[in-house]
């Protein structure tokens, strides 16, 4: 049988990326040259890397053969599978095949046996419930059942880590389990020419900055002070009397959760960044739309008034300002000279404190003076707290930063692992807790000569011992590695092989339990209820889901339950077949329960579960998914909707 070669680069993740990369592009050619209708398609877990690897590397061979690109945004979804017929080598998110092969719609779906290779960037997440694990298991079940003719898979990473194993078992337990997970018949890795690499890739210097904690915190006492007020009032015995409904409890914990939950994030913002940060967050908070009727929400909102001027004068009082700014401006100094050609990235751990570093970077004299030209650079995904970015934003702000329009970035870890970002010259780690890979990850973005990685935290806090620890475990994967590389070959067999047989077997009893969860209770035996008021609003025999994700309600009379809010839900991407409306509600409550779509010409109320109670037969409870309820839901049919057919009764 073919090799499933597995490439694990195991020198520092400096020009590794582009380097596997190159690897990947040579393996493709060759590929496609032995084999007369070969095909290729090459798998990323992030949009970005879509057109990164098209217009960098991949281009190259489109001298003899038709390399082709998708990403989520490309809008119609018979599209990937046109597109594979037409290519030779498909550049893709892992979602897009995986959904193409679950797919039973006959022009939409795609088999593995359409493609004679398979190449998966950043393979260390073949793991668990990840997409490429999805793909690679659907791979291991057909194997195990004796098909031939699938497709060869290259793996490429810098660091597949130990997989929180500390010890040497677990790690090689760790790597054995991720190469049964890829069906790795060889690791390759560059550890023979890892003194020429050294050579040519300058390894980057890491240092400790470390500060002490504020000498005094009278900003986040009285942030505590005020949690434990709000606590207090939370347990008054008339309003914690029950009503009979664990809903109603529900209720209060979640009101109680938001409460002290928006202080618990001014504290980590005030121990992050600065006091001005953590009091604007607060300050949003409360001036936005809130349910004025509402006694709980009222006393948040009194507590927050009468403590607002006193929190505003602490909030500007310098003295008690954050020391790791204090040393971050120091850092950031000693590297951005005057008409200096620096280059920096400043991983953080929020969306929030990415933002409040540059206003901060913005507002201090000190660094106004040294040519930095700085932006934030975040995920696309949403986040309720902070704007999200957009694909092409993110894009923009690393063009920029390639071309040195901009020569400083204050990032979440969007930029850690992929990103082909230049040459920096300082990689600072502030404040941030993660694993032995992503520390590989970014430290791997500096690589300019005499460059600098600093990890600046609080000086005897988890932080410093993580980092320290992350380091024996880089040292811990490497003997690892080392180790399956040289294991006997029969031996390694064996244990990828029962490693697989297992995984599919558990795989296949999840899939059991979850299809027949889905069977536990009929359709119209379930109601849904409004969770704010506790209103009966529909039937689950009333849900319908569209193109396989969205839970619309086909009964006509649901439209006398909501009202419309005015001005239409914006999204960043366009859609085929569909176009969101606008923010459906309770109408006698005003809950939000999700919005409307405009599905070919007609008006669907897309519901959010987590807005409901459902009650079954069994039990009343809440859900955070659709996937996780107890009844069948059959796919919308437009035909029938339009005749007319579904008169629901209620």
């Amino acid at each position: 049988p073919a090799a499933h070669h597995h490439q694990l680069p195991r020198v520092q993740p400096t020009r590794q990326r582009l380097l596997q990369t190159r690897v990947a592009v040579h393996v493709c050619r060759q590929h496609l040259e032995s084999r007369r209708g070969g095909k290729v398609a090459v798998l990323v877990n992030k949009v970005h890397l879509v057109d990164q690897h098209t217009e960098k590397e991949f281009h190259a061979l489109q001298d003899t053969f038709k390399v082709s690109s998708i990403s989520g945004d490309t809008s119609h979804k018979t599209f990937f599978a046109d597109l594979v017929k037409k290519s030779d080598v498909v550049i893709c998110t892992a979602q897009i095949l995986q959904n193409a092969l679950v797919s039973t719609e006959e022009d939409v779906h795609v088999e593995l046996t359409d493609f004679s290779l398979l190449v998966i960037d950043e393979c260390h997440h073949t793991h668990k419930d990840a997409v490429y694990n999805k793909i690679m298991l659907r791979y291991l079940q057909r194997k195990l059942s004796g098909e031939q003719d699938l497709p060869q898979v290259l793996g490429l990473t810098a660091s597949p880590g130990t997989g929180g194993a500390t010890s040497f078992e677990g790690a090689v337990e760790h790597i054995l389990q991720i190469c049964a997970n890829l069906d790795t018949e060889k690791i390759t890795s560059g550890q023979n020419e890892s003194q020429h690499l050294q050579s040519h890739v300058p390894l980057p210097k890491k240092q400790y900055d470390l500060c002490q904690e504020r000498s005094q915190d009278p900003f986040g006492e009285q942030l505590k002070k005020m949690m434990v007020q709000i606590q207090q009032f939370m347990e008054k015995p008339d309003f914690s009397r029950d009503f009979g409904t664990q809903i109603y409890e529900q209720r209060i914990v979640e009101l109680e959760k938001r409460g002290e939950g928006v202080y618990n994030d001014a504290l980590l913002i005030n121990d992050t960044v600065r006091m001005v940060d953590a009091f604007q967050c607060l300050q949003q908070f409360y001036s936005s739309e809130r349910d004025k009727k509402d006694p709980t929400e009222q006393f948040l909102t009194a507590t927050f008034e009468e403590n607002r001027a006193s929190l505003q004068a602490l909030a500007g009082d310098h003295r008690y300002e954050n020391p790791r700014l204090a040393k971050l401006e120091g850092i950031l100094r000693e590297h951005f000279q005057p008409l200096g050609t620096s280059r920096g990235i400043v991983f953080t751990k929020t969306r929030q404190s990415a933002h409040s570093l540059l206003s901060w970077l913005q507002s201090t004299a000190t660094l106004c003076g040294q040519h930095i030209r700085a932006a934030v650079l975040t995920g696309a995904g949403y986040s309720n707290q902070t704007r999200h970015m957009t694909q092409n934003e993110q894009q923009d702000v690393i063009k920029q930063f390639r071309q040195g329009a901009l020569n400083l970035l204050f990032s979440t870890s969007v930029a850690e692992e992929g990103l082909d970002i230049p040459e920096c010259n300082i990689v600072v780690r502030y404040g941030l807790m993660t694993n032995e890979i992503a520390m590989m990850q970014a430290r791997g973005r500096a690589r300019a000569e005499n460059s600098v990685y600093s990890v600046l935290a609080k000086a005897n806090t988890r932080e410093v011992t993580r980092e320290l620890l992350n380091e024996d475990l880089v040292e811990l994967m490497k003997k690892a590695i080392q180790a399956v590389q040289a294991m006997p070959e029969q031996e390694y067999f064996q244990k990828i092989q029962e490693l697989q047989r297992v995984a599919v077997a558990s795989w296949l009893m999840k899939e059991a339990r979850i299809s027949e969860r889905r069977q536990l209770h009929e359709a119209a035996a379930v109601r849904l209820y409004c969770i704010n008021c506790s209103r009966a609003v529909c039937r689950g025999s009333d849900i319908r889901t569209v193109e396989g994700m969205h839970h619309v309600n086909v009964n006509p009379k649901f439209g006398s339950y909501y009202r419309v809010s005015s001005g239409k839900i914006q999204f960043q991407r366009t859609f085929k077949d569909w176009e969101p409306g606008c923010r459906i509600s309770c109408k006698d409550c005003s809950q939000d329960w999700g919005m409307e779509m405009l599905y070919r010409q007609v008006k669907l109320p897309v519901l959010c579960i987590k807005n409901f109670v459902v009650e079954t037969p069994a039990e009343k409870r809440r859900y955070k998914k659709w996937g996780a309820v107890t009844f069948p839901i059959e796919a919308f049919d437009y035909v029938e909707y339009c005749s007319g057919t579904y008169g629901l009764s209620f």
